[in-house]
């Protein structure tokens, strides 16, 4: 009996840490008295309901799969816009997202996007981890849709994972937001089937010669160097979201980091040739 229980624990354990996002077809939600929360996110309802007397995030029915979807809008809350956004994972509560130790190949779902003016949208996946040598989290993995144009129907969406490491993550995040930088009144996106698939190995990357990135600690500005060509300079935060994305055309770059908030990110670089690297950069 022992022997079964232990081994009944250890497949629980497993399907629970490369479990699927929780919720991911929007097909259950739960009555928080004022409007429908859908279960296992967290919404910018309770902002929207207290200052514009309505819910931002709400069921759609039918689903691109299944029965319900999730509509969000962007809207005036008091003297703002509000973003529509919705996050696997309670951000009030700190719950940073849900355990997933796997490495996917890609970030799946279906949307439409209906912009007002000249908004964009986005739907954007990470996975992260405890890393024992930095004693600090990493982001492992991203995915990002963005969208800059009305979809007028159901679209799926197929984005692979960007790898920044080659370490297994711990925890998942998704992130929907309706609008990106300036949000635009009414700007509405549906989305449903999110899901990841696929599975990639353990490679390393191929080194990219002579990069560095100094001084490390940074208080306003770093550089980005290397002896051979990049194309590419990218920072990334601690929820594998992108805050600084620059195209180069030579060895080195300039970052400006007086904007970045105090903590731990990854900036990674890509050459002529598409190789990548990863170094990490901490904001101070």
């Amino acid at each position: 009996m022992r022997h079964t229980t232990l081994l009944a624990t250890a497949l629980l354990t497993a399907t629970l840490a490369t479990a699927q996002i929780p919720n991911g077809g929007f097909e259950t939600w739960t009555n928080n008295v004022n409007y429908m929360e859908p279960a296992n996110w967290w919404t910018t309802n309770a902002v929207t309901h207290l200052l514009a007397g309505t819910a931002s995030c709400v069921p759609g029915s039918p689903g691109a799969v299944g029965s319900h979807h999730i509509a969000i809008t962007s809207m005036t809350a008091g003297t703002i816009v509000e973003v529509g956004r919705a996050t696997c994972g309670n951000e009030i509560t700190g719950y940073p997202g849900f355990p997933y130790a796997a490495r996917p190949a890609t970030f799946e779902g279906q949307v439409q996007y209906a912009p007002q003016g000249g908004d964009a949208a986005m739907v954007h996946a990470a996975l992260w981890g405890w890393n024992s040598q930095m004693t600090a989290r990493e982001v492992i993995a991203v995915a990002t849709f963005n969208i800059t144009s009305a979809i007028p129907s159901w679209q799926p969406f197929s984005i692979p994972f960007t790898y920044l490491s080659t370490n297994t993550p711990d925890t998942a995040r998704v992130f929907i937001e309706a609008s990106m930088n300036t949000p635009v009144d009414g700007t509405t996106i549906l989305v449903d089937d999110l899901h990841f698939d696929g599975a990639v190995g353990m490679t390393e990357a191929e080194p990219v010669a002579g990069f560095s990135v100094q001084p490390n600690p940074v208080d306003e500005r770093a550089w980005v160097t290397a002896t051979e060509p990049l194309t590419q300079v990218t920072v990334l935060d601690a929820n594998g979201r992108v805050v600084l994305d620059h195209a180069v055309s030579g060895v080195g770059a300039s970052l400006d980091a007086t904007d970045l908030v105090p903590g731990l990110y990854a900036v990674r670089v890509t050459t002529r040739d598409g190789r990548w690297a990863v170094r990490r950069l901490v904001k101070q």
